[in-house]
C-alpha cells in the first residue's frame, strides 16, 4: 500500500513539473516563436535549471509536441464541458471561451506560422491539436443533432466552419484588427446571432 501511495505521489510530482515546464514553454514560444526560443529561457520562466528541464523533456522539439498536445487537451475539454439552457447559450459560450484567451490566440498564430517552416510543428499541430479540436467539436455537434437540439446538418462541415471562424478572429486580433470596444461576451453573442439567423433580412 505504501509503495502504491509513494508511486502515486511521485507520478503527481512528475506530472506537476511537466505541466510547469509546458506552461513556461507555451509562454516563451508564444512570445518569441519556436526557432528563437531556447530551453534556457523556458527553464528560467519555469524557475528551474536547464538540467532539470532535460530530465523531463530531452529536446525543444519534445516541448513543442507537449505544448501542442496540452493545447488540444485544454480546448477539447472546454468544448466538452460547455453547458447552457439552450443551443444558442452553448454556442455563445463556446465562442466566448475562445475569444477570451489571449495566449491561446498567440499559440494558434505561432503554430500557423511555424507549421509552414517546420515539418515537426506542422505534424504535431495539425495532427495532435487541430484535428483533435475539430473532432471534439464535431462530436459535440453530432450529439446535439441526435438529441434534437440542433437541426440536421453535416457536422463535419459545421465543425470546420466554427473552427475557421474562431481562428479567423484569432488571426485578426493578433494582427491588431480587433474590435476593442466589444467584450468577448458581446462578440460571442453577436457571432452566434449571425450563425443562427444569417444576414438576410427576413
Amino acid at each position: 500500500m505504501l509503495e502504491t501511495e509513494t508511486t502515486t505521489r511521485r507520478e503527481r510530482r512528475i506530472a506537476a513539473r511537466k505541466a510547469q515546464l509546458l506552461d513556461a514553454a507555451a509562454h516563451v514560444f508564444s512570445h518569441k516563436g519556436y526557432e528563437k526560443a531556447t530551453t534556457r529561457e523556458i527553464a528560467e520562466v519555469a524557475d528551474l535549471s536547464e538540467g532539470t528541464l532535460f530530465n523531463y523533456f530531452a529536446t525543444k522539439r519534445e516541448l513543442l509536441i507537449g505544448v501542442a498536445k496540452a493545447y488540444a487537451d485544454e480546448v477539447a475539454a472546454d468544448i466538452e464541458s460547455v453547458q447552457g439552457e439552450t443551443f444558442e447559450d452553448m454556442l455563445a459560450q463556446l465562442m466566448v471561451n475562445r475569444f477570451r484567451r489571449g495566449r491561446e490566440r498567440r499559440l494558434f498564430m505561432l503554430f500557423l506560422y511555424e507549421s509552414r517552416l517546420n515539418a515537426d510543428v506542422h505534424e504535431y499541430y495539425v495532427q495532435e491539436a487541430l484535428h483533435r479540436i475539430i473532432a471534439a467539436t464535431e462530436q459535440r455537434l453530432t450529439a446535439l443533432i441526435e438529441s434534437g437540439v440542433m437541426r440536421s446538418v453535416n457536422p463535419a462541415i459545421a465543425a470546420r466552419m466554427m473552427s475557421a471562424t474562431i481562428m479567423g478572429f484569432a488571426a485578426l486580433f493578433e494582427l491588431g484588427v480587433s474590435i476593442s470596444t466589444v467584450a468577448p461576451e458581446k462578440l460571442g453573442a453577436e457571432v452566434t446571432d449571425i450563425y443562427l439567423n444569417g444576414l438576410r433580412n427576413k
